[in-house]
């Protein structure tokens, strides 16, 4: 299988404690990527440390976009304040986009996956 040899090396740092996991979304599409509930490959581990790096396998060529987040508390969700709806846990998202009051849209976090390429793919954690 050819795909075996194409990569997303997801490089993820900046963790501020090493309580609780890592949500990683790998999202193919734009409606993915607004949905929050198809994706890709969605996967939670366990933080042990504060720079991780996952490596994903098998990928199919084509543009994608990922976003984190460091869910300290493990209840599977971003935690969000009650004022402004203001994320509580760390995030962020591949290309490492400016934040703004919304989460950035598709085409500022995709990067595109070439056959027989490993992508690395390395994504700053963001506290509010």
């Amino acid at each position: 299988n050819s795909n075996l040899l194409t990569k997303i090396i997801l490089e993820v740092y900046g963790f501020d404690n090493l309580n609780g996991d890592l949500a990683v979304a790998i999202n193919n599409s734009s409606t993915q990527f607004n949905s929050n509930t198809n994706t890709y490959i969605d996967t939670i581990i366990l933080v042990t440390s504060n720079e991780i790096t996952l490596v994903f396998d098998d990928i199919s060529v084509g543009n994608y976009a990922i976003s984190v987040f460091h869910d300290k508390d493990s209840d599977g969700e971003l935690d969000v304040g009650s004022f402004l709806g203001i994320p509580e846990e760390g995030f962020g998202f591949s290309n490492n986009p400016a934040i703004g009051f919304a989460q950035p849209d598709f085409n500022d976090c995709k990067f595109v996956v070439e056959e027989h390429q490993n992508v690395i793919v390395p994504i700053s954690l963001v506290y509010l």
